[in-house]
């Protein structure tokens, strides 16, 4: 199950992220952190643990009723003739219950259904953290790409405060333009700094999923501007058949049907066999006895837990069906809002951050020549700086609804690798 999980991470994230390794720089990618989770994570051995509890319950629940041992002794302790054990009479038997109705099997079925679920809940919490930890290296390679643009906007503003100053000296500038580009010039050096620490922290957070308080590497390798073709939207919808709660419920529904079973076998009454010796005091001799019992109205009594494993067993295809409805909107607005990353990394790129790069160099020029203003010039460059980090967003939006699609389907949409 672990590689299968493995292929269907690296299928499902591979295509998105293009990780590849570079060990001078100690970077970590995308399948790395995967075999990590996989690995080390705590949650993942804590279900192991789980799971062997799981095989105990069904060998506990296969289980028949226990052979006992009855001790019976009767004239002890009575009045006139009986005082002491002068009358003593005892009977030693053994007791064993025959469960009637294959009570013990389906116990078994039912406590082996049950582990399915857990496998089902745990597979489900398994691709959750993986899901997780993809998200948290996506985080990584967004941090660094705020880190790249801070550090453009820095260099922008040095560049700036060195044709003020060249201007001032000029006599074409006040010097307070200088002192403003300085102001400006300062804060940029905060916001740098203040993203290195940012991508300090998502570097940790990245590390704790696999148990982990010491970053050992510096670098996330990823190609976040590569996006690849999803699917139409009606291929997508015939794979939601594979999302990991949907096959929960299907396993519920076996569930329910093993818990009716069990409930319809408590009709037929249990047989009590005991059988033994008894030992007659004042002759000296001995017999053997032998007795049985069966309760009545068993099946009455079994009638309210038949009716309630009835219903919640008819239940459950419409909990299905809800889920499934439910599961369907969530991918029809993942994918709307995917589209819409698409459409505006395609615009960002292709068209308004070139333009915006145009205007900052034409207003850098025209500044320098004295056509426009320092707060012109300013404007032009947040508005490309701006543009450049709205399609690092964009971009890395689109990644993150593609992972949380493969989720809800559960399939990797590019490699062919199905559950």
């Amino acid at each position: 199950m672990q590689r299968f999980i493995i292929l269907l991470l690296i299928g499902i994230t591979s295509p998105v992220l293009n990780a590849i390794e570079t060990q001078k720089e100690k970077s970590i990618t995308l399948e790395q952190v995967i075999v990590n989770v996989l690995e080390r994570n705590a949650q993942l051995q804590i279900n192991d643990f789980a799971a062997g509890a799981a095989a105990a319950r069904i060998r506990q629940a296969q289980q028949g009723t226990q052979i006992a041992m009855k001790l019976e002794l009767q004239n002890l302790g009575g009045s006139r003739g009986y005082k002491g054990l002068e009358q003593l009479e005892g009977t030693l038997s053994i007791v064993k219950i025959m469960e009637r109705g294959s009570k013990a099997s389906k116990r078994g079925d039912l406590a082996l259904q049950k582990s399915d679920l857990l496998r089902t809940d745990q597979d489900r919490k398994r691709l959750d953290l993986l899901a997780n930890a993809a998200g948290q290296f996506m985080h990584v390679v967004v941090d660094q790409h705020r880190l790249r643009v801070a550090h453009e906007k820095m260099k922008l503003m040095q560049g700036t405060h060195e044709i003020v100053k060249t201007r001032v000296k000029a006599g074409r500038s006040h010097v307070a333009e200088q002192r403003r580009v300085a102001i400006a010039l300062a804060r940029a050096e905060i916001e740098w700094e203040h993203a290195e620490h940012e991508l300090t922290t998502s570097r940790l957070k990245l590390a704790t999923h696999w148990g982990e308080t010491d970053v050992k590497f510096t670098h996330a390798e990823a190609n976040l501007f590569n996006l690849p073709v999803l699917p139409p939207f009606k291929q997508l919808e015939t794979l939601l058949i594979n999302n990991p709660d949907l096959s929960r419920f299907a396993t519920t529904e076996r569930v329910a049907k093993a818990q009716l079973r069990l409930a319809q076998s408590r009709a037929q009454s249990n047989l009590e066999v005991a059988g033994g010796i008894r030992y007659f005091n004042q002759p000296g001799d001995a017999a053997l006895v032998l007795s049985a019992s069966i309760p009545f109205g068993s099946g009455a009594r079994a009638k309210p837990h038949v009716a309630e494993m009835s219903y919640l067993a008819q239940s459950e295809p419409y909990r299905y069906e809800q889920q499934r409805l439910t599961l369907h909107s969530s991918l029809y607005g993942i994918y709307q809002e995917l589209l819409h990353a698409q459409t505006a990394y395609a615009a960002l790129s292709q068209r308004i951050i070139p333009l915006a790069k145009q205007v900052s160099d034409d207003y850098e020029q025209g500044y320098r020549s004295g056509r426009f203003s320092l707060l012109e010039l300013r404007q032009a460059q947040q508005t490309l700086l701006d543009t450049r980090l709205e399609a690092v967003i964009a971009a890395a939006n689109y990644h993150r609804f593609r992972i949380e699609i493969e989720r809800l389907t559960g399939a990797a949409l590019n490699t062919g690798v199905k559950p």
